[in-house]
């Protein structure tokens, strides 16, 4: 098949945000009176709001620690067609300047 035109990532992210977003629902949304919040492991900030929602961006990045090693993980549409595969793991330096580094490398063309 042709390249997705560009711009079209942007669309299904609209897609699925206007579809799980405030109105809507999401198994990792839980409400409170005030305030939504989102339980999926990879959102980094809790809050279930447009910019933080992993499900809804096509390009998410976000650093985990697991059994005391920080990984940076890095969601990319390119492998939208392999969910097993769908976000890649990073070892991060237990060095914080140079986990940074790590991180900007990374992250050098988004």
């Amino acid at each position: 098949p042709p390249p997705s035109p560009p711009g079209e990532a942007m669309q299904n992210d609209d897609t699925i945000w206007n579809t799980i977003g405030p109105g809507g629902f999401c198994s990792f949304k839980v409400k409170t009176r005030t305030q939504s919040f989102c339980r999926n492991r990879y959102n980094h900030t809790g809050l279930c709001s447009r910019v933080s929602c992993p499900l809804a961006n096509s390009r998410y990045a976000t650093v985990l620690e697991h059994k005391g090693i920080s990984y940076l993980y890095m969601k990319t549409i390119e492998r939208a067609h392999a969910p097993k595969e769908l976000w890649e793991r990073v070892k991060l330096s237990e060095n914080y300047t140079k986990a940074l580094e790590q991180i900007d490398q990374q992250l050098l063309y988004w």
